[in-house]
């Protein structure tokens, strides 16, 4: 079984942080805190915290409870990582104690995951001359190339979601809600081992599919119309991601055509990939020429792919919309780069108002030599299936 390398995260997270010019780091992600320490407790929101991490060049300390603690100290993996308990402290008077012991003078925090409420308690608790800086996610550009260990826990999570859609489609009748279907397929997925779903399952048949990230209704799936599931489970807090448009009886021919245009919009960007593309908006142009080619151009209206692995949307990201001002091109810039051992989704789709939707979704780790498929892929005619 591969080990995880605490020890290069740690390593590339100090490098980060120097390089953003800050001389600490208080950490409130949840999944940045598990990736660091290999710490599972979870959050309930922005305003339930299990714990907080500091690192700065001498320290890298968790900072929680004993409550939260207690009969896991087990699952704190990296060799020097300290716990900082706060049952006697507050926990932004113990991140102050250690930015004064550290000397810390910029300390920054992860502003998008940081309350006002706490950055305030903080910002009070820091000794004179300590500054407390707003600082982007630095570690997700970190959690953007995988290691071993992590890449055999996210096979583990392609290949549960891919024996549970299998056992799917031998139960699947017409008349089924997509309530229900949503419902089967997350109890496969634990039956096979998950934790649970990455995500709610997004079940949608006909004209529900018009809408990418539809909702689940009482709907009932009738023959011939296209049924679109976007759906994933959890192993060991990691993530799969799949989508599949198939349907039960004979497909109705515009489903024949439009799925057509997707799976070769979809094998479009995997061959991108494959050829050694490694600019997220590059792969994207690969897939979106053939669905404009096609004259569907605003039928798909979202970008290609993303980044996959503690959360079900990571660095990088694969698209090429909303590049319309230096800022915009700028930020894409930081977040497009597609690095060896990332796992990327290919997920094109179009998308047609009152008629319904395709989407062909499946992961790729992107290896030195090209890229490789994690997940069954999609067929290459449409799966129609008896019910």
């Amino acid at each position: 079984m591969a080990q995880a390398d605490y020890g290069r995260r740690l390593a590339a997270t100090r490098a980060r942080l120097t390089a953003a010019g800050l001389d600490g780091l208080l950490i409130s992600s949840a999944y940045n805190r598990r990736y660091l320490t290999g710490f599972t407790p979870t959050d309930g929101d922005i305003t339930e915290s299990s714990g907080w991490v500091m690192v700065t060049p001498k320290t890298f300390g968790l900072i929680t409870g004993t409550f939260h603690l207690n009969g896991i100290e087990d699952e704190i993996q990296p060799s020097g990582v300290g716990v900082l308990l706060t049952d006697e402290a507050l926990p932004w008077d113990v991140a102050a104690r250690v930015a004064g012991e550290d000397g810390v003078r910029r300390l920054g925090f992860e502003k998008a995951w940081l309350s006002f409420d706490r950055y305030d308690r903080v910002r009070r608790a820091l000794p004179a001359g300590t500054e407390l800086i707003p600082s982007d996610d630095l570690i997700r550009h970190v959690r953007a190339v995988k290691d071993a260990a992590e890449i055999a826990t996210m096979r583990r999570a392609a290949d549960i979601a891919n024996r549970a859609f299998a056992q799917l489609t031998s139960r699947i009748q017409v008349g089924m809600t997509e309530r229900r279907i949503a419902a089967l397929l997350d109890q496969l997925m634990k039956d096979l081992g998950a934790e649970g779903p990455s995500f709610p399952t997004i079940v949608a048949c006909g004209p529900g599919g018009a809408l990418p990230h539809a909702v689940p209704t009482d709907r009932g799936v009738r023959p011939g119309e296209p049924l679109l599931i976007d759906f994933g489970c959890r192993v060991d807090g990691y993530c799969s991601d799949l989508t599949r448009t198939f349907c039960i009886g004979e497909p109705e021919p515009k489903l024949v055509e439009i799925y057509a245009i997707v799976r070769q919009a979809q094998d479009a960007a995997f061959e991108a990939l494959r050829s050694g593309t490694r600019q997220g908006r590059a792969v994207d142009a690969a897939a979106r020429k053939v669905i404009d080619d096609a004259g569907y151009k605003d039928e798909f209206m979202h970008g290609l792919g993303h980044g996959v692995g503690l959360a079900v949307h990571e660095l990088p990201a694969a698209t090429m919309l909303r590049i319309k001002t230096p800022e915009q091109e700028a930020e894409l810039a930081k977040v497009e780069t597609i690095e060896t051992d990332s796992v990327v989704t290919n997920e094109p789709g179009i998308y047609i108002a009152g008629w319904g939707g395709v989407r062909l979704e499946d992961m790729v780790l992107v290896t030195a030599g090209g890229a490789e498929l994690f997940t069954d892929r999609n067929p290459k005619d449409i799966l129609s299936i008896a019910g």
